[in-house]
């Protein structure tokens, strides 16, 4: 699929813009939840997990770029090997993670574009799936894959040990 807005892969020459598209996501994340995150006491991203990610023949960064060598979005793809389980058929998949569009940039398409270079990068590899995990909170960042064509396909939940667990459900009732 050819986009209209250009995305390319992310040259080590990228390493600012990405913080800077990062920290947007992290102040994001920071904002609604701040009992799981806190500002980074060095870099926002260490410059040699870019530089892997980037060089690695199983992971890339994805750019849409924009003027003044200011990026627009972000996107990390990396090929995931899942653990064998005997009972279990487990494919190949690429994970879609840190999907960020600049706040001034968004409702563009830029997303969209995005998603369909990381679907381009998979298939290239043979891949013909793509997952990403999202926290529960970011209802706006759920609305966006669904309207991409994501569905849900596992839930993680939690559960703290220092508050009372809901009543009402049996162990009879539970399956696992």
């Amino acid at each position: 699929m050819v986009s209209p807005i250009p995305i390319r892969p992310a040259v080590l020459a990228d390493y600012e813009a990405l913080c800077a598209l990062w920290e947007e996501l992290d102040e994001h994340h920071r904002r609604v939840r701040p009992d799981l995150f806190r500002p980074p006491t060095g870099p926002r991203r260490e410059l040699a997990w870019v530089k892997a990610l980037i060089e690695g023949p199983d992971s890339a960064i994805l750019v849409a770029g924009a003027a003044r060598g200011r990026l627009s979005g972000l996107a990390v793809v990396q090929l995931e090997t899942p653990a064998e389980i005997r009972f279990r058929i487990q494919p190949l998949f690429v994970q879609v993670d840190n999907l960020v569009v600049a706040a001034a940039d968004r409702r563009r398409g830029i997303g969209a574009a995005l998603i369909s270079a990381c679907a381009d990068w998979s298939r290239s590899r043979g891949i013909e799936r793509l997952e990403l995990k999202m926290l529960e909170f970011n209802q706006g960042a759920r609305r966006f894959y669904e309207a991409m064509g994501f569905v849900t396909a596992r839930r993680w939940m939690s559960l703290e040990l220092d508050r009372p667990a809901s009543a009402g459900l049996g162990a009879e009732e539970s399956t696992c």
